[in-house]
């Protein structure tokens, strides 16, 4: 997991690397890019000249995928709360940064956070 500084669908992913965007599509050697859904969708995780990426991304192997037993993942998603939002100005919408144009601003960062849901059976 990580700020890649590259969206889902990238060649360095999708070509170099072969991230599945599908869960079907995985064998034992394959990573799973949960992300892809979500920024197919137009979801992002920073914004930059108003066209949203998603540079913060988790990527998981088969175990987690297609496991019955223990854990296994669900879903992915960005976490963006209002107080992560910027609610006035220029950047309305965008992750409430930190610093802007070298002003303290007060914000948490210039990427909303991602995360993944995992479940496990309750027997």
């Amino acid at each position: 997991m990580g700020d890649f500084n590259d969206d889902p669908i990238s060649p360095s992913f999708k070509k170099i690397l072969k991230i599945k965007g599908k869960e079907k599509q995985l064998d034992s050697m394959s990573l799973f890019g949960p992300m892809e859904r979500l920024f197919k969708k137009g979801v992002g995780s920073l914004a930059y000249k108003d066209q949203w990426n998603l540079f913060d991304q988790i990527y998981l192997t088969s175990n987690l995928v297609e496991t019955q037993d223990g854990y296994r993942f669900w879903k992915a998603d960005v976490f963006k709360p209002l107080y992560l939002i910027d609610s006035k100005g220029r950047y309305k919408g965008y992750p409430l940064r930190t610093y802007a144009g070298g002003n303290y601003i007060g914000g948490y960062s210039d990427h909303f956070p991602v995360y993944i849901h995992l479940i496990r059976e309750v027997k």
